[in-house]
């Protein structure tokens, strides 16, 4: 059921926002105040699960038909449609839906994968690269690197078909709304009410505090 594996979700996000806070105190890092330079790039990507708690919200809150019209309508941008540069103008905009960003949002920038030896390796942002002056190797020997890898196969283990695959986030957001959208078309109605078939409200996954560049 799509309300059972929302909260699996929304308990493997609250891992790996522990693991980045965890992460961050250990090595001070940070994204630039203001940076919204990931969010801008076409190369977010993300599975169709990973977007069902968002999907369960869009419901929740009346928004998933406007949602689906703009991803339609744009469906040549290539930055997620979440992101409003009108959103904390002073910050220069930010995501619309932040507790509910896909893993790769809560990762990029305080994460990494093992190299060949099996050392765990920081895969740098770009600008924080330039900004703290990072070198090929591990910013912090001792620090408890979170890797995409363990996140993403935690993910596909949830369900291997919705979990698996991985596309680019406006595609990955359009599939989890239609298939809760379909979901709660064919469940038992009651009185036409899905209100019990919707997961609770506020995501496990909640972040410690809100990073504009993810």
């Amino acid at each position: 059921m799509l309300p059972d594996l929302v909260v699996r979700v929304l308990e493997v996000y609250a891992q790996a926002d522990q693991a980045v806070h965890r992460y961050r105190t250990a090595t001070g890092l940070r994204c630039p105040s203001g940076c919204v330079s990931c969010c801008h790039s076409p190369k977010v990507e993300a599975t169709t699960l990973e977007l069902i708690p968002l999907a369960f919200h869009l419901f929740r809150s009346n928004q998933a038909e406007l949602l689906l019209k703009r991803i339609d309508k744009q469906h040549q941008a290539e930055h997620c449609i979440l992101f409003r540069p009108d959103l904390a103008p002073e910050f220069g905009g930010g995501c619309s839906h932040y507790p509910y960003r896909a893993l790769v949002c809560r990762l990029f920038g305080f994460a990494g994968a093992e190299d060949r030896e099996g050392t765990p390796r920081l895969a740098h942002c770009r600008v924080m690269k330039e900004m703290y002056h990072l070198g090929p190797g591990p910013t912090d020997e001792t620090a408890p690197l979170p890797l995409f890898h363990t996140f993403g196969v935690a993910i596909t283990a949830l369900h291997p078909h919705l979990g698996a695959v991985r596309r680019p986030i406006n595609q990955a957001i359009a599939e989890a709304l239609q298939k809760v959208g379909l979901y709660l078309d064919l469940c038992p109605p009651d009185d036409h009410d899905h209100s019990r078939d919707l997961p609770p409200e506020k995501p496990l996954g909640t972040p410690f505090r809100p990073r504009r560049a993810a």
